[in-house]
């Protein structure tokens, strides 16, 4: 995720454990991501779509959430739910694989 930490503000301030367990929680939603045949983890979208997931755990540990399957899980739902809603507003397949 470390990569994907570039966005996070620079006064942001998270001890080293935190950071690990953000990385972790991360790693686990983007692995169930790419094992649910996802096309919006395809390489095209797939940059754009790990920001979108790291940039929801920050704000959850933000909010003082430090839950590892929390964090984890409930990234994991907000990016299907977000790509569910966005592709029945331009009707297209809700189906996530396709």
């Amino acid at each position: 995720m470390a990569e994907d930490l570039r966005f996070i503000p620079s006064d942001a301030s998270f001890d080293p454990e935190t950071v690990n367990l953000l990385s972790d929680a991360f790693e686990h939603a983007w692995h169930k991501v790419q094992t649910s045949g996802n096309r919006l983890a395809r390489p095209g979208y797939a940059n754009m779509m790990r920001e979108v997931m790291a940039k929801h755990i920050f704000n959850l540990a933000e909010q003082g959430e430090r839950d590892e399957s929390k964090l984890s899980n409930s990234a994991f739902h907000f990016f299907t739910a977000n790509y569910k809603a966005y592709a029945a507003s331009v009707g297209g397949r809700t189906d996530a694989r396709f």
